[in-house]
């Protein structure tokens, strides 16, 4: 669980001013603390300029990391970058002689561990265990150390390390536990944001009344249907519908009863399609129907059958009768020449040659053989 929250590496892309300040810091303050060491052990290193000048670039490209932090855009660059800024710091320093075992060097230690437990637990582990293998190994080759014996002061400064370690292991252990709930926290609200966005984009597109798709749905689909026709030949229909005498329903029995006829007509007109049918609201009472992969004739047998639906809706109007609204299609099939705009001024035309034609019916009119079979279909 903690590693869904918590990667052994951070790989955030996006990191925000206040990690970056802290990575600057962290890269800073070795660097401090290096220079300190190295105007600690001018004593000792008089007759050495080389291991002098050594120590103070090494101590110099720490302190101007920050500038190569804030320009690398990679969470793990930086860290890998840092570490390894660390490590040329820690060679330097080896090289000084008698500055390794000067309390100032032994203190710079607890820093560089939380830096690096800080930049990721695997990268972090892997630099700190190299950074302390270099350190005690110089320590234990050098000359200068032969002989050292344990005296009050060394027992003190072990002492004041271990004490510092312990401290970095609970500050790590408090830290990651706030990084682990912090990232749940953004997880949460990162996944809450997304679907509410999923709703906002489906309101969007959405037809408040009916939950049909709106015009701009229906658009957006139509124009990528028809580049998909293009592109691959799949056919696909169109069907444009009006539901007939519609303003006399409004005028008679009200507009709280035509809203409920547009409902009920989009609620069976539903039940007739596939999923992957899109039916959509374009106008007051008029409505559209695409439909992939569906050739001319199959949608006109479409079309049929929610013509005969609509036409079986009875909605009781208290006090004042009952409505059972008629439809009248039109259908048409895309042709490659054809643009989205095209379609529906076809599928409308043929629409109202049904009207023209007595209203609660198809056009283009299914021929005989067609209307047996949706007749054997019905039955």
């Amino acid at each position: 669980m903690l590693r869904r929250y918590w990667p052994a590496d951070s790989t955030d892309q996006h990191m925000d001013i206040a990690s970056r300040r802290s990575l600057s810091a962290f890269c800073v303050l070795p660097g401090i603390a290096g220079m300190t060491v190295t105007l600690v052990s001018l004593e000792f290193l008089e007759d050495q300029p080389g291991l002098l000048v050594t120590g103070a670039i090494a101590s110099l490209i720490c302190l101007v990391a920050p500038i190569w932090v804030n320009a690398a855009n990679d969470y793990k660059i930086r860290a890998r970058l840092l570490g390894s800024l660390l490590l040329v710091m820690l060679v330097g320093m080896a090289a000084m002689g008698k500055a390794l075992i000067s309390p100032a060097n032994i203190m710079m230690l607890p820093g560089i561990m939380t830096f690096t437990l800080a930049v990721g637990w695997r990268t972090g582990l892997a630099y700190l265990l190299a950074a302390l293998s270099i350190y005690v190994g110089c320590v234990v080759q050098s000359p200068e150390t032969a002989g050292y014996s344990v005296t009050s002061s060394n027992v003190t400064l072990l002492t004041a390390l271990g004490g510092a370690a312990i401290f970095i292991f609970i500050g790590a252990t408090i830290f990651r536990r706030e990084m682990v709930n912090a990232a749940h926290r953004l997880e949460t609200a990162r996944k809450a944001a997304e679907i509410s966005m999923a709703h906002f984009r489906e309101r969007a597109a959405t037809d408040a009344l009916t939950g049909a798709a709106n015009r701009a749905a229906i658009d957006q689909i139509l124009a990528a249907e028809t580049d998909r026709h293009r592109e691959t030949g799949i056919p696909f229909a169109v069907v444009v519908f009006d539901l007939d005498h519609f303003k006399r329903v409004n005028d008679t029995f009200g507009h709280l009863a035509g809203d409920r006829v547009l409902i009920e007509t989009v609620r069976v007109v539903k039940q007739a399609l596939r999923t992957s049918d899109m039916l959509g609201r374009i106008g007051g009472e008029e409505f559209v129907v695409v439909l992939p992969g569906v050739s001319g004739q199959q949608a006109r047998l479409m079309a049929e059958r929610m013509r005969k639906m609509i036409a079986a809706i009875s909605i009781q109007v208290d006090g004042r009768g009952s409505v059972s609204p008629t439809a009248s299609f039109g259908v048409t099939e895309c042709d490659v020449n054809a643009s989205a705009t095209d379609l529906l001024a076809r599928a409308d035309e043929y629409l109202y040659r049904a009207k023209r034609g007595g209203r609660n019916r198809v056009e283009p009119e299914l021929c005989s053989s067609d209307k047996t079979v949706s007749a054997s279909r019905a039955g």
